[in-house]
């Protein structure tokens, strides 16, 4: 029957792979289902090839309740006839399948996030995220998760928002509560018949029908084409969410692409880029005075499967790049989540950043960490609040880590399990990289127990050993998978280590699944056993247990890996690198040397290199990057561990320095160790303080010191000053450094206080700026002959800005008028 597709020695192959004769015959029909032209109705066809061979009994049956009409002597449809649309009733019925799936899969949180089977229902523990909206040139305002169904851009729902989270923010759990909430008939999503959630890192080679087609019982007779039709027709009826657009391997822009940016190294992750580039195209006078700084894109990996890249037109069913870019379905309101560096992808390209709405979730709020703590020791409440508590008294945690919910997750599970020598342990925690080092051991020896109960023993410490040898192959594929940006696996990908699979599992470093194989995955049983991280972050933490030990291993791949691999992709490979530097100090040094002899561009290059250093906690480490630290940029969206890199990479401490950072608003701490950098650091040439917020501090120190700086380049937007003295200590501060020969001044909270400073004191600053008097001085890139000539500038621009001031309310007062209507 199945001759004129499948010949002789394919179902040899297939009989030989399968496990038994139901796996077998069901491989035989999806692989002649598969090769059958787009547009064929397999029930009719196959229910004519079942009549001609004599079963028509069975032929019968299968169109028993169909609505395909039986034709006498010949196939009942031909390929190529129009696709038949679905009836309410399948409608519903599709409906409730993705129902039951969400429910069954999606729906449910991990009680332990490293054991497949500690499920709870979502409900008890989901706890919300903080979530902003981007709006008014670099502004964020806070938004509600029950408004974002609410959120209008010209009078009606954005047809394509775009979610962005650091890692383990909440991402994925964000798409499953919008399931949740389809499933349980919320209001917010009633008018839509179908919610698609789609994960990127299980869908890579699918299109939208094929998927939506998956997600259906065996015995639900609607086909892709079907789905992709109904899609097609009722667009505004379907919401589809795609999850970890950085887990997708193909490309949303392609290279050279009108509107796109010509790049050759990796991005600014998007939230700093939109503040900076946003806040310039806003400001006239500002893009004046920019110079172009050069721009830099994603290097990704050659796509090679043909099912990332091929178009809708070619399959009949709708490609999920086409649905991103909005080449499909452009009515169809769609939301997908990113880390931020790949959003980078789509604000580079003109015409895709003008149809995204851009979301920030940024993980929990200091009330959402206790609410979930909470939830996690519903029997202990004296243990939820003394781990409440750390998250208080221990900065780094408070700042760095508790905002997001994996972590969160992580000290949950190792709080209730470790002794109280461990407890202290925590206590101590600074970097990412140090509660992964404990969570792994933690999972080591938690195992290990079950074999072995002395833990002092040479059998205990040898069988630890042994787990170690055995998470090697692990680690190698881990590494590869990133590349090749794969992040589940089959059993063969594992190289037949069986005892290192079964090894992994047990520990909690992998988990496993059955699921049925590809359409068009020729060489795989029907029902196969696949293999995943519990986390990204989990597999980038393997991936660098494997890439460190190249170092001594493999010294000359190590470097090709680092030099070619790992750095023209480090926005991608952040966290790698984290996790890289923190096995060893000498591998640190290694991978920070490589970096700083790179090219560094901009600000980004520097927050990287300081967010390294601070993974590393090694002080060589850090003099190395201090001496690549050229760039000190300062904004609303620099990140806590960011600044504690800085203090540490600046000035070798770290204990206590992130000290009331909320929002851009920095503590004394904080403000005089910025400071000290700034005039201190040999290297450091451009400073840019966009937005910010100092202690009072700040500015007496920067006074007190300025003479020793370096910066040439000194960028002040919107700087705070929070007492008269503060701008007094600022111009003294610019006033005495040697090497000033660049000074950009703008922003409304503090020009009028600091122009005043200077002409109160322009009697007695005729000798200040040096650079003026050596010809070498601007102002606002404007050249100045003089002091007087510098001082006529200032006013020039006082009036400017006070004219520019009074056009812009006026402008938001007209926004503010139309909105309200």
């Amino acid at each position: 029957m199945l001759k004129p597709t499948l010949d002789q020695t394919e179902l040899g192959q297939i009989e030989k792979e399968s496990q038994n004769t139901s796996d077998a015959l069901m491989t035989v029909f999806t692989r002649w289902r598969d090769k059958q032209p787009p547009g064929t109705d397999i029930r009719a066809l196959l229910a004519g090839e079942l009549e001609r061979s004599g079963l028509g009994s069975l032929s019968g049956k299968l169109l028993a309740g169909s609505l395909v009409l039986k034709q006498t002597g010949a196939p009942v449809i031909r390929p190529g006839s129009p696709t038949q649309s679905l009836s309410p009733d399948l409608i519903k019925r599709c409906a409730d399948d993705f129902k039951f799936k969400y429910r069954t899969t999606f729906c449910k949180i991990r009680d332990d996030p490293l054991d497949p089977d500690s499920i709870v229902p979502l409900k008890d523990m989901y706890t919300n995220l903080v979530l902003k909206e981007e709006y008014r040139k670099n502004c964020k305002r806070e938004l509600e998760y029950s408004d974002l169904f609410k959120l209008e851009v010209n009078g009606e729902f954005p047809k394509r928002i775009m979610v962005q989270g650091e890692a383990g923010a909440g991402k994925t759990t964000f798409c499953s509560k919008i399931a949740w909430d389809w499933i349980n008939d919320s209001l917010a999503l009633q008018k839509f018949v179908w919610v698609l959630v789609v994960p990127f890192r299980e869908a890579k080679q699918y299109t939208i029908g094929e998927i939506a087609k998956s997600y259906l019982s065996k015995d639900n007779p609607a086909t892709a084409s079907q789905i992709t039709e109904y899609i097609r027709s009722n667009p505004t009826k379907v919401f589809i969410a795609f999850d970890g657009l950085d887990e997708f391997k193909g490309k949303v822009v392609q290279e050279g692409e009108a509107g796109s940016k010509s790049e050759c190294h990796q991005p600014k992750p998007a939230d700093q880029t939109k503040a900076r580039s946003e806040y310039k195209k806003n400001k006239n006078k500002r893009q004046k005075l920019m110079q172009p700084k050069s721009s830099s894109a994603t290097s990704q990996p050659r796509v090679t499967s043909a099912e990332a890249s091929r178009s809708s037109s070619e399959r009949g069913d709708i490609a999920l790049t086409d649905i991103l870019r909005s080449d499909e379905l452009a009515t169809c309101p769609v939301l997908v989540t990113s880390r931020p560096w790949k959003v980078t992808e789509i604000r580079d390209n003109d015409i895709l950043r003008n149809l995204y709405t851009f979301i920030h979730v940024e993980g929990f709020s200091k009330n959402s960490v206790e609410g979930y703590i909470h939830k996690y020791f519903p029997e202990d409440v004296a243990k939820a609040d003394q781990l409440i508590q750390l998250t208080k008294d221990n900065d780094i945690i408070s700042e760095n880590m508790a905002q997001y919910p994996i972590y969160i997750a992580m000290l949950c599970l190792m709080w209730r399990k470790v002794s109280d020598v461990k407890l202290e342990k925590l206590k101590s925690f600074q970097t990412f990289s140090q509660i992964f080092d404990e969570m792994f051991e933690f999972l080591k020896v938690h195992y290990a127990q079950k074999e072995i109960t002395d833990l002092d023993s040479q059998d205990f410490q040898a069988f630890r050993c042994r787990i170690e040898k055995f998470m090697e192959p692990v680690a190698k594929v881990a590494f590869i998978g990133l590349q090749e940006k794969t992040l589940i696996f089959k059993e063969e990908d594992f190289e037949q280590c069986s005892d290192s699979i079964e090894t992994a599992c047990r520990v909690g470093v992998l988990s496993k699944e059955k699921k049925l194989s590809s359409i068009h995955d020729k060489s795989s049983p029907f029902l196969q056993s696949t293999f995943f991280f519990p986390h990204k972050l989990f597999q980038e933490y393997m991936a660098a247990v494997h890439l460190a030990s190249l170092y001594e291993l493999d010294h000359n791949e190590f470097n090709r890996l680092i030099e070619q691999v790992v750095l023209p992709r480090s926005g991608e490979f952040r966290h790698l690198l984290y996790f890289t530097v923190s096995r060893d100090k000498t591998i640190a040094h290694h991978v920070m040397k490589c970096m700083v002899q790179g090219d560094i561009q901009n600000s980004w290059d520097v927050d990287l290199l300081v967010d390294v250093s601070f993974e590393s906690q090694d002080l060589d480490t850090a003099a190395l990057a201090r001496g690549g630290m050229s760039y000190l940029e300062i904004h609303p969206s620099v990140t806590a561990h960011t600044i504690a890199g800085f203090i540490f990479t600046g000035l070798g401490v770290h204990r206590d320095a992130i000290d009331q950072w909320v929002d851009g608003h920095f503590g004394p701490i904080i403000s005089r160790d910025v400071a000290e950098i700034i005039c201190s650091v040999p290297s450091l040439k451009d400073v840019t303080l966009d937005v910010a917020s100092f202690h009072s501090d700040f500015f007496e120190v920067l006074a007190k010191e300025g003479n020793k700086s370096k910066v040439q380049t000194f960028w002040l937007d919107d700087v705070w000053c929070p007492t008269s003295a503060s701008s007094h200590y600022l111009i003294d501060a610019l006033c005495s450094m040697p090497n000033l020969t660049d000074l950009i001044l703008h922003g409304k909270e503090f020009e009028e206080e600091l122009y005043s400073a200077l002409n109160a004191k322009a009697s007695t600053l005729q000798d200040s700026f040096p650079q003026i008097s050596n010809g070498n001085f601007r102002f606002n890139r404007v050249p100045q002959a003089d002091f007087d000539s510098f001082l006529q500038s200032l006013n020039d621009l006082r009036r400017e800005d006070t004219s520019d001031l009074s056009e812009e309310e006026d402008s938001i007062s007209d926004s503010d008028e139309e909105d309200d209507l």
